[in-house]
């Protein structure tokens, strides 16, 4: 493709319309006429041979191939806002109608979810949140756009120097066990511990099955007679059995707020589990990702006086 021959003026239409959904807010988003609005989507439109925008119902709705191009538009206005004007683009989150994509683990769905959905209910009504398994792929995710923050066990030494990262939050191990369990009580010595039945998460991306790795680590054998792709089948597993599983604390106290279970501390020391956000340094100071951060950020204080209250 001849890139002199592209305006870049339609980079600009183009972001609009991805992030509006509606040619009439994108033309008053970068004060157009609505007619040139609609010229310009009819230019992108042979473009990249996409329709982009389709009606669903009474509302537009963004094409496959608009949805991929989002977080690219966003990455080339971030550039562009800061080559030309010092700062990027600014960002209204009570009108933008963005996705944003997290990478994170269960666990950290859990914990946070219910705060960060709150914040957007509030504070961006139209903004959309996509969830994604945290795995092997986050730091080239990140790098290329496909997601706009990672949320998990993120040792620090182990990102990449382009990566950006802060801490959230600690958490500890514990023993999980149903409530009338006739062996799980109080504190076990080891040997004990290690003759349980054990149920264990298989990894199926970046952070699961930190405990047992772990565990496996110190040299410690058990009877793992059972092995759940996903931590949420944990608690029904075990309210169901003698089966006992190892998890993070507040993930152990949750599942005994809701089910018949309890928790019972480990005959060993673990590391504490720390959970991080890593980011992409390219993009560190995108006005959206930077509001993205902060909500995450606001949402742990508020996380930890939420799950004091329910003893979580």
């Amino acid at each position: 493709m001849n890139l002199s021959a592209i305006d870049v003026n339609l980079v600009v239409a183009l972001d609009a319309l991805l992030q509006e959904r509606s040619v009439t807010h994108a033309a008053r988003r970068v004060g157009l006429s609505q007619p040139a609005m609609s010229h310009a989507l009819t230019r992108l439109r042979e473009l990249f041979s996409d329709p982009l925008l389709i009606r669903v119902g009474r509302q537009m709705a963004l094409t496959s191939r608009a949805e991929a191009l989002t977080p690219q538009v966003a990455a080339i206005m971030h550039d562009l806002g800061r080559l030309f004007g010092g700062r990027a683009p600014a960002f209204d989150p009570s009108r933008s109608e963005r996705t944003f994509r997290i990478a994170t683990t269960e666990y950290v769905q859990l914990l946070l979810l219910p705060q960060l959905n709150a914040a957007l209910a509030v504070g961006g009504p139209r903004l959309a949140l996509h969830l994604l398994p945290l795995d092997a792929r986050a730091a080239d995710a990140l790098r290329n756009g496909e997601i706009d923050l990672a949320i998990g066990v993120l040792p620090r030494d182990a990102l990449p120097s382009d990566l950006r990262r802060a801490t959230l939050f600690d958490d500890r191990f514990a023993g999980l066990a149903r409530a009338s369990h006739p062996t799980a009580r109080g504190r076990l010595d080891l040997p004990t511990y290690a003759a349980l039945q054990h149920v264990v998460v298989t990894r199926q991306g970046a952070n699961e099955g930190v405990a047992d790795d772990l565990i496996a680590s110190r040299g410690i054998s058990r009877r793992e007679v059972m092995a759940v792709p996903h931590v949420f089948l944990v608690p029904h597993v075990v309210t169901a059995s003698d089966l006992v599983a190892t998890v993070a604390t507040r993930l152990s106290r949750a599942f005994s707020s809701l089910l018949p279970l309890r928790t019972f501390d480990l005959p060993f020391e673990l590391p504490p589990l720390e959970i991080a956000m890593a980011w992409n340094s390219r993009t560190e100071d995108d006005p959206a990702r930077v509001w993205l951060r902060g909500i995450v950020a606001d949402a742990v204080p508020q996380m930890r006086e939420a799950t004091r209250r329910k003893r979580i």
